[in-house]
C-alpha cells in the first residue's frame, strides 16, 4: 500500500515537472530535457533513477509559505502552511528559476543536472537558498500569525 502511494506520487510529480518545463506544446522535448537531467544526476551519484526525484523532493519541502495580507491599508508577511500541491508547485518553481538564472551557455539538462546533483550533495545551491530564505521569513514573521483567517 505505501509503495503504491509513492509511485503514484512519485509519477504526478514527474508530470507536474514534465508540464512545468512544457513550451509551446513541445511535450517531447521538455520529457528529453528531464529525463537526460535526472539520468545524468543519478549516474553521477550512483543512486537509481526514481530516487533521485524522491529525495530532491524531501530536500526542498518547506511546509510553511508567507503571503501579504492587507489590514486597514497596513501590509503583513503571515505565513500560511501550505498542502501537497502548493508545495510540489514551489520546488518545481524554484528549480526552473534557479536554471532560468543560470548564465553559463550550456544546455538546459545540463543545468538541471549541475543543480539536482548540488541539492543531493548537501553543496550550496540556489533552490536549497531559496527554500530556507522561505522559511526564514515564516520565522521572523511569526508574530503575525494572528492575521490569518
Amino acid at each position: 500500500m505505501i509503495k503504491k502511494s509513492l509511485k503514484s506520487s512519485n509519477k504526478t510529480i514527474y508530470i507536474n515537472f514534465l508540464g512545468f518545463l512544457t513550451k509551446n506544446g513541445n511535450k517531447l522535448v521538455a520529457k528529453k530535457i528531464i529525463d537526460n537531467a535526472f539520468l545524468t544526476a543519478s549516474q553521477y551519484l550512483s543512486i537509481p533513477l526514481h530516487l533521485v526525484l524522491i529525495k530532491v523532493f524531501f530536500k526542498l519541502n518547506s511546509f510553511v509559505e508567507t503571503k501579504k495580507v492587507r489590514i486597514k491599508r497596513t501590509t503583513h508577511t503571515v505565513p500560511f502552511g501550505i498542502t501537497f500541491k502548493r508545495r510540489s508547485y514551489l520546488i518545481l518553481k524554484w528549480l526552473m528559476e534557479v536554471v532560468k538564472e543560470d548564465s553559463r551557455k550550456i544546455s538546459t539538462s545540463k543545468k538541471l543536472s549541475f543543480e539536482l546533483i548540488n541539492i543531493l550533495k548537501d553543496k550550496s545551491s540556489k533552490s536549497v537558498l531559496k527554500k530556507n530564505l522561505n522559511i526564514n521569513q515564516a520565522i521572523a514573521n511569526r508574530s503575525n500569525i494572528h492575521y490569518r483567517w
